[in-house]
């Protein structure tokens, strides 16, 4: 998880929000239209602002991605009020899109990454290896882990593959490093690493612990 800034909300929602919502609210039904608040139009925003990863795990998800999340629950009271709201409103993958709900991990518990920032979010988790772990023994971390199954098999499994990809990299640079006979990095080495953190690309939050523990830049 990393700090992602709130675009500007989209014109579809400053047009329809309010009718939406009121239309909702009178009607019996348990869950909105997905159709309105997962409109290609918000998804475009939302996509853009993680540059399309999931904004709890940070894997990679595809543009034309459904899945879009209600960070306070629709069956939460507050929550039928926040149906369109787009501060409420997130992508997410299948693995972070099944959470737990809010009755066993209030929204109000654990880390927003559109509310916290990098700073605060670093302070509570941390990675060791590919597993997700939480920092200086704060809830908050370990509860944001819980909720959003951010220790599941399957996230262990995308995060080790990404990391061998980092570590074939990092061996091939050691070997043109040795045939050099040098020990330090060059610009474009150090610029093929340091990708692996840019926000662009999945997992970056695993790779800027990794950076800190171990020193490789």
């Amino acid at each position: 998880m990393i700090h992602l800034e709130r675009l500007p909300k989209p014109d579809i929602l400053v047009k329809k929000e309010k009718e939406w919502t009121e239309k909702f609210l009178a009607s019996d039904k348990s869950r909105p239209d997905n159709s309105k608040y997962a409109h290609p139009e918000i998804k475009a925003l939302l996509f853009a602002m993680s540059s399309g990863k999931c904004f709890y795990c940070e894997q990679k998800i595809s543009q034309d991605y459904h899945e879009v999340d209600h960070f306070i629950e629709i069956s939460d009271i507050e929550g039928r009020e926040l149906a369109f709201d787009w501060d409420n409103l997130f992508l997410a993958c299948d693995n972070c899109n099944g959470k737990l709900n809010n009755k066993v991990l209030p929204a109000d518990s654990v880390l927003n990454p559109c509310e916290h920032t990098n700073e605060e979010i670093e302070a509570v988790l941390d990675f060791e290896n590919e597993h997700i772990v939480m920092r200086n023994n704060r809830d908050i971390g370990y509860r944001t882990i819980q909720k959003y199954k951010l220790d599941s098999p399957q996230l262990d499994l995308y995060r080790a593959r990404r990391l061998n990809q980092f570590y074939q990299v990092l061996v091939a640079i050691q070997k043109k490093q040795n045939s050099e006979h040098r020990d330090w990095l060059n610009p474009l080495e150090r610029e093929e690493l340091r990708r692996f953190t840019q926000k662009d690309h999945a997992f970056s939050f695993m790779f800027q612990c990794l950076f800190q523990k171990t020193q490789i830049l």
